[in-house]
């Protein structure tokens, strides 16, 4: 299958991942290639026990080899990428799917970045408008607080 270039074959793979129920991350990126993975990849760091935990939370990583490599076909000078092409294709996890639809909208990889509707909240902020009215403005926005694509504290964050 092969994409404009490495954006659209992220959003088509991002909403596969919506679908199926996996969060994504953009991984490795070469000249020539781009990994997009299931973010469970990987293996976290083992902490050294001199240091307590301040929060008693394990890591959500296990491991899992799903995803996709993306192979960059350049112009003939090897300046801009006119294409991208899905080299590699890796769909099996090692993990459960996430099938409640609010879990999935509030994933890292499906969260809203709309400089608009930052814009906005930073404009609240500015304002000093308190933090449970914008919460409350932001789900009448939604119609419900279900709909919100961002969660209250990502609106704190903002």
């Amino acid at each position: 299958m092969t994409f404009k270039d490495v954006d659209d074959a992220y959003k088509f793979y991002k909403r596969y991942a919506y679908e199926v129920g996996f969060p994504l991350k953009k991984y490795r990126e070469k000249t020539f290639s781009k990994w997009i993975n299931c973010s469970r990849e990987g293996k976290s760091a083992p902490k050294s026990n001199d240091t307590p935990r301040m929060r008693n939370r394990s890591s959500g990583r296990t491991q899992c080899k799903a995803g996709i490599k993306l192979k960059k076909i350049y112009d003939d000078e090897n300046k801009m990428v006119v294409a991208t092409k899905i080299e590699l294709v890796n769909l099996e996890h090692n993990h459960e799917f996430i099938t409640d639809e609010a879990e999935k909208q509030h994933l890292r990889c499906n969260k809203i970045r709309d400089a608009e509707f930052i814009n906005f909240v930073d404009a609240m902020h500015d304002s000093r408008v308190p933090q449970h009215c914008i919460v409350d403005f932001i789900s009448e926005m939604h119609d419900g607080p279900e709909n919100v694509p961002v969660t209250a504290q990502d609106l704190k964050n903002m």
